[in-house]
């Protein structure tokens, strides 16, 4: 019998878990597909359970390694959540709401600690699928696919 898309994606959020990020091991981090209007994925804080990655129904058909890719960066966000005192939680979601320029600079942080942790492949892969699929890019998404690809080639 198949597995199911939304075991198929447990799976591989547990491999990314476990290869990249393993102080993520005991945090309860449920995953859930969802129609987002203008992301492939978000993730919420579930004070004091842990949290919740929704995935967008698009990536659905998409291969394992966007999968992947996805979920290496909402990872990071939530590493970047955790490594924050309640105080810069408590700027960083200010500022985020309020300054375009910091939201380019923490998604541009993120990709950079997605590449680190072993996956700027794979999100280099996401940004292709984002493009093939007819979502839009903008500054404030992070790196764009031709900076990945310049970063990626360095290595």
């Amino acid at each position: 019998m198949p597995m199911d898309e939304l075991a198929k994606i447990r799976q591989i959020l547990d491999n990314v878990i476990k290869k990249g990020y393993p102080e993520l091991l005991s945090c309860d981090i449920q995953i859930e597909y969802e129609n987002l209007d203008d992301a492939l994925a978000e993730c919420q804080d579930l004070k004091p359970e842990g949290y919740n990655i929704k995935v967008d129904e698009s990536l659905k058909p998409a291969t394992a390694s966007v999968k992947t890719g996805v979920l290496a960066s909402e990872l990071s966000h939530i590493i970047d959540e955790l490594n924050a005192s309640s105080l810069d939680k408590l700027k960083d979601g200010f500022l985020y709401k309020v300054s375009k320029s910091y939201r380019i600079k923490d998604e541009r942080n993120t990709d950079v600690t997605t590449i680190l942790r072993g996956f700027g492949k794979e999100l280099l892969e996401v940004m292709r699928f984002a493009e093939e699929n007819g979502f839009p890019y903008y500054r404030e998404d992070g790196m764009s696919s031709r900076e990945l690809e310049v970063l990626l080639s360095k290595k």
